[in-house]
């Protein structure tokens, strides 16, 4: 019997030359301290996000070497969303002009600076101004070999209509560590926020490559009421869906993973998310240090 089983896509892969180049960037890197971490720039379109439907996505932008067709890509990703949270950005304050588009907020959180002066870390842009001033969070463990540090980017956006505040968390997560140091990361993560009641996005490239690191990680989150967000008839083959979504006090209407973008090695994530009126007694968990 002929087997009718559809074959989840596979994601484009990183070219031998970019990773060879990427590696020679980084045989000795920069750190970058938290008072010059964070470029910020844009006019952003609304004085806040619309509570009943936040369209957000999530990529991990694979240093923008996707070729000629990844700025349509990410230009096609903002348009169609109020809120992206993206990964390995890199950039100059030239490029961070270029990710910025009209009625958006980009904002960049550095992890390290390259030989070539390039800063590599997490970006969110937002049709809404970010509230206060962002922060970055380096992650526990940085990567081995060479040393190079992930970041975490975290910030407040307020919600029209509502005294409440969005939290935002984007993370690039350390890819190789063990489960125990990947439960430590998060730990260290959750230790470094500030109080905040109310609702939380927490979103980006964790890298989970198995079930047990993610169900680790999910346990972690949900002491502060982070759920973790299962995409229904998710394509990605188990070893590549490293990115994923925690929620607190919101409502997603509607999460997919679109393989139509190939100019990255990882997909999109794209989301609806709507504000719960009510707030449960999750949503109303005041961050604390855990440490």
């Amino acid at each position: 019997m002929k087997n009718t089983q559809k074959a989840k896509p596979q994601s484009p892969k990183r070219s031998y030359r970019a990773v060879m180049e990427s590696l020679r960037q980084v045989w000795t890197i920069e750190q970058v301290p938290d008072h010059e971490a964070i470029w910020r720039l844009g006019d952003p379109e609304f004085s806040g996000l619309e509570p009943t439907r936040i369209r957000l996505a999530i990529w991990n932008l694979c240093k923008g070497a996707g070729g000629r067709l990844f700025d349509h890509d990410y230009r096609t990703l903002c348009y169609g969303s109020d809120l992206i949270l993206t990964q390995e950005a890199l950039l100059s304050k030239h490029a961070l002009g270029m990710y910025t588009g009209p009625g958006f907020e980009t904002i960049h959180a550095a992890s390290y600076k390259r030989r070539d002066g390039l800063r590599d870390g997490v970006m969110t842009v937002a049709r809404a101004p970010a509230f206060g001033e962002p922060l970055r969070v380096i992650c526990k463990y940085p990567e081995p070999i060479f040393k190079t540090p992930k970041a975490a980017l975290i910030k407040l956006y307020p919600l029209l209509g509502s005294e409440q505040k969005l939290m935002v968390i984007n993370i690039h997560a350390t890819l190789m560590r063990r489960k125990a140091a990947a439960v430590e990361e998060m730990e260290h993560l959750l230790s470094h926020l500030p109080e905040h009641v109310g609702p939380i996005v927490l979103a980006g490239d964790f890298n989970t490559f198995t079930p047990g690191y993610l169900r680790a990680v999910s346990q972690v989150l949900h002491r502060i009421g982070l759920n973790y967000v299962a995409i229904p008839g998710d394509p990605r083959p188990k070893t590549q869906a490293l990115d994923q979504l925690f929620c607190r006090g919101l409502e997603v209407t509607n999460a997919r993973v679109d393989t139509t973008f190939r100019n990255s090695d990882h997909f999109p994530i794209l989301a609806e998310l709507r504000l719960i009126a009510s707030s449960s007694s999750s949503s109303d968990k005041v961050i604390h240090s855990i440490s």
